[in-house]
């Protein structure tokens, strides 16, 4: 898996750090936000390294080749784990909540230090990773579909591949999944596309809009403006509708 996960990033993204004897990635992604990774071999790694968050914490502080003040404030941490098919299914299977899922939200849940994410994946996910290192885009393009969204939603098990992406898209926060999107698919739309459907189709002046809205920013907290604010707004709207008025008797004359 860490072959797999190491291959989306570019080397000048990756930051040397090492952490006891624990199996680490380090990247910088965008907007100076740094993302620790942790591949365990085994559950109780989460909450040993829940416990550990102040020590790793003074760890990055106290390494000069690579820290930086952003650090601070912008590290998640992911732990990727790998379980049997059993563990992984199992709070669906039963309708309970697992041990291993009441693990991962002690540990998701903790926000000292660090935002912790936990990325699970079964030994096929695994599988499914190592023989496409360096092929994540591709997978995205090609697994990304209306119809294996249908086929996983009918059976999550068998297809466990695009279980996997999803997965991947929900603990990694710098992924962007709108990438992939199908577009002409209403249940992959956006919402911002969906407003710029509404705008182009009512001829609605979107620039306009956002003007009136940066100008309502800056009087909200003082009502004597805000009043003022909306009666100016009245009056152009009275305007407009006036001068459409004797446009429409004009024509008609």
């Amino acid at each position: 898996m860490r072959e797999f996960i190491e291959s989306m990033f570019d080397r000048e993204k990756k930051v040397k750090f090492n952490y006891q004897d624990y199996n680490t990635l380090f990247v910088k992604e965008k907007y100076n936000t740094f993302y620790l990774f942790f591949f365990l071999n085994n559950e109780n790694e989460l909450l040993e390294l829940k416990d550990k968050a102040g020590e790793l914490y003074q760890t990055i502080k106290e390494s000069k080749d690579i820290y930086k003040v952003d650090m601070d404030k912008n590290v998640t941490c992911i732990y990727c784990l790998c379980v049997e098919d059993e563990k992984y299914y199992e709070t669906e299977a039963t309708g309970t909540i697992s041990e291993l899922s009441k693990k991962i939200c002690l540990v998701e849940e903790d926000l000292n230090y660090f935002k912790k994410n936990v990325l699970l994946y079964t030994d096929a996910m695994d599988k499914f990773a190592s023989e496409n290192i360096g092929e994540f885009d591709s997978l995205c393009q090609e697994k990304i579909t209306e119809s294996n969204f249908q086929d996983y939603k009918k059976n999550n098990i068998e297809n466990y591949q695009y279980d996997f992406l999803m997965n991947l898209f929900i603990k990694l926060p710098f992924l962007n999944f709108q990438k992939y999107l199908l577009r002409n698919k209403k249940g992959y739309r956006t919402v911002s596309s969906f407003i710029d459907e509404e705008y182009n189709e009512k001829k609605i002046d979107k620039e306009r809009i956002i003007n009136e809205m940066n100008q309502l920013e800056g009087k909200i907290d003082d009502e004597n403006m805000l009043y003022a604010w909306l009666d100016e707004l009245i009056k152009k709207k009275t305007n407009v509708e006036k001068n459409i008025s004797c446009e429409v008797i004009n024509d008609e004359d």
